[in-house]
């Protein structure tokens, strides 16, 4: 008898196993059922994504991105080549739940390239400056939605360097108009140098837009910040300041044209002047006219005063500008820019002129060795007057004759 007992329990013990394995490959195989793996990185277009999971309630992909910043001087004899330019890499992961009601999304991106231009892997992360984190949920119910976004960049990355944002936000829709608030905070110095201050901005906005096909929207916002630095090194002056202001703005878009025009009123109190006021008002007015399929004309204008409660002076800023852009077919492009812009205080302290333009001709050529070949022309002219200091006046004309192995 007790050898008998001693048999089934050697049995069980070896059965168990046996009997957990199976339902785990049970559970395995619904698993697999309800989640599939999918590679589209074969596929064409722009949609395509390297990797992608499915599922009834989870849907998520991964995708690489990359970004070219543009030059940021107007000196074209300071360019350099597009091959040598610097770039960002990165990877971006996307989910989907409960059939689209709520999306999350990721990104971590790096810099492709060091300072001395030579490429390295994405991967290195030792350098945190050079390194950008992105997050972002938005979810919906009914007529309301919501959303968290974040995004911390070090002072090296390439797009919006040293700079951190949260916010949250919601909307709701209420027939043809929408409801929307949101709160958040900037700063800068993200990765603490102790030789710089940290520039806080927390805000708050409230804006109700109202729109109906084939009329205007006009929507009024109100917005709520304030300013602060923290971690003041010695010898710099800290800054607090708190500031209100509304803005009303009228936009319109018809067959070949949209133009929006916007009002502004902006009251701060500067607290380390104790608590000293200013008083702005802007108006912009900005649109784009597209007479032909092929040409487009994109004009600025804006006009914006301010009053200084502690100094009584008044400063003065005009500006406008004319963009065009004419794109005959795949081989031929022309791109032109002027803007002219003006700042004066009534106290003569502040007095500069600065007209800008740039001009670009590219011509697509015929194929080099099987590649696509296109030839540009480009010119930019800069002239700053300053009358309050005369030894301030600059002039620069630029020309540059670009050969690109690229389509237009």
């Amino acid at each position: 008898m007790t050898g008998r007992l001693m048999l089934w329990g050697w049995f069980l013990l070896l059965a168990l196993p046996l009997t957990a394995q199976s339902e785990e490959a049970q559970q395995s195989d619904l698993l697999l059922q309800r989640i599939q793996f999918t590679d589209t990185a074969r596929e064409s277009g722009s949609s395509s994504i390297p990797f992608s999971i499915a599922s009834p309630v989870l849907h998520a992909s991964f995708n690489t991105t990359s970004f070219a910043p543009p030059p940021t001087s107007t000196r074209l004899k300071d360019l350099v080549p597009d091959s040598e330019r610097p770039q960002t890499k990165g990877v971006v992961a996307a989910s989907t739940f409960f059939k689209g009601q709520l999306t999350t999304e990721g990104e971590v991106a790096n810099n492709a390239t060091n300072d001395a231009g030579i490429p390295s892997r994405i991967d290195q992360r030792d350098d945190g400056t050079k390194r950008m984190v992105r997050m972002a949920l938005t979810g919906t119910n009914g007529q309301f939605r919501y959303g968290i976004n974040y995004r911390s960049a070090g002072k090296a990355f390439f797009n919006s360097p040293d700079q951190t944002v949260r916010e949250m936000w919601g909307e709701w829709g209420m027939g043809i108009a929408k409801l929307r608030s949101s709160s958040g905070q900037t700063w800068n110095n993200v990765d603490l140098d102790p030789s710089r201050a940290r520039i806080q901005h927390t805000f708050n906005r409230i804006g109700l837009a109202v729109a109906k096909p084939a009329w205007p929207e006009l929507s009024l916002t109100y917005t709520r910040s304030a300013l602060a630095s923290s971690f003041d090194p010695s010898g710099a002056i800290p800054q607090r300041s708190q500031s209100n202001s509304m803005e009303a703005a009228l936009s319109y878009a018809g067959l070949t044209w949209n133009a929006r025009l916007s009002s502004s009123y902006i009251l701060t109190n500067d607290e380390t002047r104790g608590s000293s006021q200013s008083t702005a008002f802007a108006q912009t007015l900005v649109a784009t006219y597209r007479p032909m399929n092929t040409l487009t004309l994109a004009p600025t204008l804006s006009y914006r005063t301010e009053t200084q409660s502690w100094s009584g002076a008044t400063i003065q800023t005009p500006m406008a500008s004319l963009s065009l852009l004419y794109k005959q077919s795949q081989r031929l492009l022309v791109s032109a820019m002027g803007g002219y812009t003006s700042t004066s205080s009534s106290d003569g302290l502040i007095d500069t002129n600065s007209i800008v333009g740039k001009g670009m001709f590219a011509l697509h050529l015929d194929p080099i060795y099987g590649h696509p070949t296109t030839i540009s022309l480009e010119a930019a002219y800069t002239n700053t007057t300053n009358r309050a200091v005369a030894r301030l006046d600059s002039e620069d004309l630029s020309g540059l004759v670009r050969i690109l192995v690229a389509s237009l």
